[in-house]
């Protein structure tokens, strides 16, 4: 599985705890039958997974998948705190799915990552009404965070605050004409500079970028059979439909009249 088949996928919790290690705790040499997904924000402990040891720290993310053999021990002079869970992972369609993680990643001590923990130890140790949707809800969040932070590589640092005013601007008014220069006026920036911002923090150009937000709004155009090509075009900024039809199909790979109806 590359991480795009990851879309569909649906954690089932089987314990969650917010771990503080005692001078004499550790894991016993045994197989799992579950993802052990732990996140260490204090000390250091040994992991040994299929008898390979896995030194962590602070800031790192231990994934042990299911049947691993598993065991863990502390280091006596830093006291490990981790959040850790285990659960299993189907995807919507029932199949059991692994994830696509490394045993031991460096993710870095990260305040996003701390907040949302903190959210789903307090709904997993209340267990209210309905507690599980919200602690799936939650845990598939931490669970982007961390697909985003290993592989698609836009959470690894917060979005400078001019890009992502921008941005939300673009969001709103895709339909309008938008380009370089108007939007670094708009934030009070030099256009050469904010083109290279904007393009350090996004991966592509701000042409690049609204052309992809306003082919993807009109693809739900189109899907939903209320709108014809040329008015999907319009409302999307395109005044050209045979432009649009251009541009579709090299964002998409095929051509607005193949977008399947809802």
């Amino acid at each position: 599985m590359i991480p795009d088949d990851y879309e569909g996928i649906i954690p089932d919790m089987r314990y969650f705890i917010c771990r503080y290690s005692t001078p004499s705790w550790c894991i016993r040499n045994q197989v799992i039958d579950f993802v052990d997904l732990t996140y260490i924000f204090e000390g250091k402990v040994t992991y040994i997974v299929n008898g390979v040891p896995y030194e962590a720290e602070q800031g790192d993310l231990i994934c042990i998948p299911k049947q691993s053999l598993r065991q863990a021990n502390i280091d006596p002079d830093h006291h490990m705190a981790a959040y850790a869970s285990n659960l299993r992972i189907y995807h919507i369609e029932g199949l059991d799915v692994s994830l696509p993680f490394p045993v031991h990643s460096k993710i870095g001590l990260r305040d996003d990552l701390l907040s949302l923990y903190q959210e789903l130890n307090i709904e997993w140790m209340q267990k209210k009404p309905g507690y599980m949707m919200k602690v799936r809800a939650i845990f598939l969040t931490i669970l982007h965070k961390y697909f985003s932070l290993l592989f698609y590589k836009d959470a690894a640092h917060p979005v400078n605050p001019h890009v992502q005013k921008a941005l939300h601007f673009i969001h709103e008014r895709y339909d309008c004409q938008i380009d370089v220069a108007g939007l670094a006026a708009m934030i009070d920036l030099n256009p050469s500079y904010f083109g290279t911002l904007f393009k350090k923090h996004t991966g592509v150009t701000v042409k690049e970028y609204v052309n992809r937000i306003r082919i993807n709004n009109a693809e739900n155009m189109l899907a939903s059979s209320e709108f014809s090509i040329a008015e999907a075009a319009l409302k999307c900024g395109f005044e050209d439909p045979f432009y649009f039809s251009k541009v579709f199909k090299k964002i998409k790979g095929y051509s607005p009249s193949k977008v399947k109806l809802v």
